[in-house]
């Protein structure tokens, strides 16, 4: 009878070493997260920036201008460098859509009303 030499199905399998543990996934790559922030930390700066030198009519009367517009176009590449490296975020996408965002739209401003009237305060 073959039937006799078969293990019971129920019973545990004490004789059989144990498998290898499969490999630790890799850590996940795309987590641009700190990128996305500094990108819209940045963005709203230069942007808020540029809003007060739109609303503001005492703009002639701050001091240290050059130095702050200098600061701002600073800012503004800061902030399109990031929103651009954002864009190969494979982790938290929308946070990076708004990182991406925010750059362009600083980058956008500083190159429209920063760079023509930056040029014309420190020229």
């Amino acid at each position: 009878m073959a039937d006799d030499d078969l293990p019971d199905s129920l019973e545990p399998a004490v004789d059989i070493p144990p498998r290898e543990e499969p490999p630790a996934p890799p850590t996940p790559k795309g987590d641009l997260r700190v990128a996305s922030v500094v990108a819209i930390v940045t963005g709203v700066v230069v942007i808020a920036w540029y809003l007060f030198i739109a609303t503001a009519s005492t703009i002639a009367e701050i001091e240290n201008l050059p130095v702050i517009q200098i600061g701002m176009w600073v800012l503004a590449l800061v902030s399109f460098v990031c929103g651009i490296v954002s864009l190969n975020a494979r982790m938290a996408r929308e946070l990076a859509a708004a990182g991406f965002i925010a750059g362009v739209a600083a980058g956008l401003l500083s190159v429209t009303i920063g760079l023509f009237s930056g040029l014309e305060l420190l020229g």
